[in-house]
């Protein structure tokens, strides 16, 4: 685990959006916090009801900002709020592109109809390969549950027509595709292939 440094904490707010448009740690320590509106417990939250947002926290080391822990703020209907914790990719290079972290996307990640929840943790390395922190909307317990992948899904692509979720790994000129389909409620991988960017032109 990437070492706390101590200095300023800064907090950025990346975006604000309940839109599919707009652009966690582990399931486990995925937790929810509350705002300092109690919820109401006879009102079952919808999915459409929600609103989202999220905050990147930087700790500063000696001049140089490394990025720590996204904080997604999810707001129902009734402006109860909860939060999600996602920790940013570590990056050491000021090269890379550092305004993708914390962007949310709202796909349907299982196929069910509702939109679930993807926030960017950042890219992987200066080829870009952003992955995500996924949560699915549980319309049977109107809750979103985090997704545990059987590993890291870079620059997700959904395809609905073929219910399948592609990830794209590329560095220098050679691009790996997987794909991935459902199978007893999980993500399994259906399909691999790797492409030079040429031959990925051509199609």
């Amino acid at each position: 685990m990437k070492k706390l440094f101590l200095g300023a904490l800064t907090a950025f707010v990346l975006v604000a959006c309940g839109s599919k448009t707009a652009k966690a740690e582990s399931s486990a320590d995925s937790a929810l916090a509350t705002s300092t509106i109690a919820p109401d417990e006879n009102y079952v939250p919808q999915r459409s009801d929600y609103t989202f947002r999220t905050e990147v926290r930087a700790i500063n080391d000696d001049g140089e900002v490394r990025w720590d822990t996204i904080v997604v703020y999810l707001t129902d209907a009734k402006g109860y709020t909860q939060r999600f914790y996602s920790q940013a990719q570590p990056l050491d290079t000021t090269m890379w592109d550092k305004r993708t972290i914390g962007q949310i996307v709202e796909d349907d990640w299982n196929f069910d109809g509702m939109p679930d929840l993807q926030v960017s943790m950042g890219p992987m390395n200066g080829s870009g390969n952003v992955t995500y922190d996924v949560w699915l909307w549980d319309d049977n317990t109107h809750k979103f549950v985090y997704l545990k992948t059987p590993n890291e899904i870079f620059d997700p692509y959904v395809d609905a027509e073929n219910k399948t979720i592609v990830s794209t790994w590329s560095l220098d000129d050679e691009i790996e595709i997987i794909r991935y389909k459902w199978k007893d409620g999980k993500l399994v991988e259906s399909e691999r292939e790797k492409l030079s960017r040429d031959e990925l032109a051509d199609d």
